[in-house]
């Protein structure tokens, strides 16, 4: 009796093996659902250039795995698939283009396969060429890698995979990353290059559409179980997901079947209407305030020399002119003396304004240069002035108070307590002090105190009214003869001046 149940229950573990497979990939893809698709069958279901007229490439897959260190050093694990629909098209993919910053990325083409009709092509990646990228006006080193492609073909798939290291940097500029120190094992440079310029801080703005249609596009982020991230998704439905493991929370975001980014004239930036998702880890605006002024509070300090332009400068206005006139005669001086170029001037292409001293010697410099520059000599001339970040040309998302800046520009703060914004790279050849065409502008000043996002006032059309008049004669043969005058306010006396 003993024997025969020993054999049965010996059978019944050996048919439970036997079902062991079926039952684990039933539980994996439960019925009616579909298996992964693979590359092969995402270009095959891609379509052709009948189903995206108009457009020579398509984005079939568009995957990005972030995995975030505690110094804020990022690993970009990122695949794209493309597919050729054109003639057109074989040319606008018969080069690929990387574009990086060696200050604060680094980046590293690992494999390239071309699919054609079910098989594959592997293109060598030791061909990539490393170069540096086109310049104007800002010369800080930016970089380019290019990999010249076999011939295409029409509906060939392109399979791409890269490492990306570095962070995420604003678009005000570059940070200055830690010591550079020797490369590692791999041939990349230490993590220590590029740690960015807050210090164990995350910030990226991700958006889902491209110039040509895009399939599916995905964006996951592994971050260091210890921080937390604010989020939020803004112009249109995104898919978004959260999980766990022992070392990170990970979120995942991802589209679908999105069309191309429309382009049309003096519309709104891409990012103020295309579907995105705004992140970060710095936990208030008062805090990037702060930050932003610790960084650049030594960097105003008057010399002789400024003090002696700053009185020559006020010496040719009334005696008793008002802080205002004297403020705006110091903008207009800048703006007219301190030339648009962005050399290497070692540390600080980023964030960390340039002395005064520097630019006033040099000259020339970016837009926060500029505007060191007038804060500088705003200063000399008792004035407390202030560096601000802002965003011209879109929006800054108030409710995720991450580095959505691109310029940098001058806070004045008047005797009555309130601000007055200026703003120098703007202003040459021009009688304002700031855009009308860039009013109701979010800003954010760098203050030892802290900071909310402020707003540059609403501009109504009165201010920048065109009056035209007409003077003329009909003699009696028929002749029209007369002039024209036109007298502009505001914007419109900018666009007639440019």
């Amino acid at each position: 009796m003993v024997l025969q149940r020993l054999l049965g229950s010996l059978l019944t573990v050996a048919l439970l093996l036997s079902f062991a497979p079926a039952v684990s990939a039933q539980a994996e893809l439960p019925p009616g659902d579909e298996p992964p698709k693979t590359l092969a069958d995402r270009i095959a279901d891609a379509g052709t250039k009948d189903d995206y007229k108009g457009f020579n490439t398509v984005i079939v897959y568009d995957h990005a795995i972030n995995r975030m260190k505690k110094s804020g050093v990022t690993y970009v694990e990122k695949t794209m698939l493309y597919k050729v629909l054109t003639p057109a098209g074989v040319l606008e993919k018969q080069v690929l283009r990387w574009d990086y910053d060696p200050q604060s990325s680094w980046v590293d083409v690992q494999k390239v396969v071309i699919h054609r009709d079910g098989e594959t092509i592997d293109v060598p990646v030791d061909d990539v060429w490393d170069l540096p990228a086109p310049q104007r006006a800002i010369y800080w080193g930016n970089r380019i890698k290019l990999l010249q492609l076999p011939k295409l073909q029409v509906n060939d798939g392109i399979e791409v995979h890269t490492l990306r290291k570095g962070y995420n940097y604003a678009l005000l500029g570059q940070g200055e990353g830690g010591a550079s120190g020797g490369m590692n094992a791999d041939g990349s440079p230490p993590d220590e290059k590029f740690i960015p310029p807050m210090p164990g801080e995350y910030f990226d703005i991700v958006l889902f559409r491209a110039d040509v249609p895009t399939i599916e596009k995905k964006y996951v982020l592994h971050i260091v179980k210890d921080k937390r991230l604010i989020s939020q998704s803004y112009n249109g439905p995104v898919y978004t997901r959260t999980d766990y493991n022992a070392d990170s929370t990970i979120y995942s975001w991802w589209a679908v079947d999105q069309p191309a980014i429309a382009h049309e004239p003096r519309q709104p930036d891409a990012s103020d209407f295309t579907p995105k998702v705004v992140m970060v880890t710095a936990e208030s605006w008062e805090a990037k305030s702060k930050w932003f002024w610790d960084v650049n509070q030594n960097q105003f300090e008057p010399t002789q020399a400024i003090k002696d332009k700053v009185d020559a400068i006020l010496s040719e206005l009334p005696k008793n002119a008002s802080e205002e006139e004297k403020a705006k005669a110091l903008v207009h001086w800048v703006a007219q003396n301190i030339r648009y170029s962005g050399q290497t001037m070692g540390e600080g292409e980023g964030f960390t304004l340039h002395p005064g001293d520097m630019i006033f010697e040099n000259r020339s410099g970016v837009c926060k240069d500029i505007a060191g520059m007038l804060i500088t000599m705003m200063r000399a001339a008792g004035m407390q002035s202030y560096p601000a970040m802002t965003m011209a040309g879109s929006r800054i998302e108030y409710e995720v108070h991450a580095d959505q800046f691109n310029h940098c520009v001058t806070a004045l703060k008047t005797e009555d307590g309130s601000w007055r914004m200026y703003d120098p790279t703007w202003v040459p050849f021009n009688n304002d002090i700031w855009s009308k065409l860039e009013t109701e502008q979010e800003y954010l000043i760098g203050h030892p105190d802290g900071a909310d996002l402020r707003e540059i006032p609403y501009s109504p059309p009165e201010e920048s009214q065109l009056k035209i008049r007409h003077n003329a004669e009909l003699s009696e043969d028929g002749t029209l003869t007369g002039s024209f005058r036109l007298d502009g306010k505001g914007a419109l006396d900018s666009r007639m001046r440019r």
